[in-house]
């Protein structure tokens, strides 16, 4: 059982890292700004969603909201 719990979750987060890269990629390139590399999106993705996470858990908010968010200060703060 704890294997299946484990599987689940891990798929979990792979979806959410995936969603998180996608917002990100869309983000930049609205903004027309270049990709960043696969392993720096991935790296930004997974920072992202850790940084959503807490957001969501201690203002009882919905983790996609969060990420929409969080997506948009992360790119309002980096010079173009």
């Amino acid at each position: 059982m704890k294997k299946l719990v484990n599987s689940v979750f891990d798929h979990l987060r792979q979806s959410e890292l995936k969603l998180a890269k996608s917002i990100l990629r869309w983000k930049l390139q609205k903004e027309d700004r270049p990709l960043p590399d696969n392993g720096e999106l991935n790296i930004a993705a997974s920072q992202l969603l850790d940084e959503a996470r807490e957001i969501a858990r201690k203002r009882g908010k919905k983790l996609l909201d969060v990420l929409k968010e969080e997506a948009k200060e992360f790119f309002s703060s980096k010079p173009p």
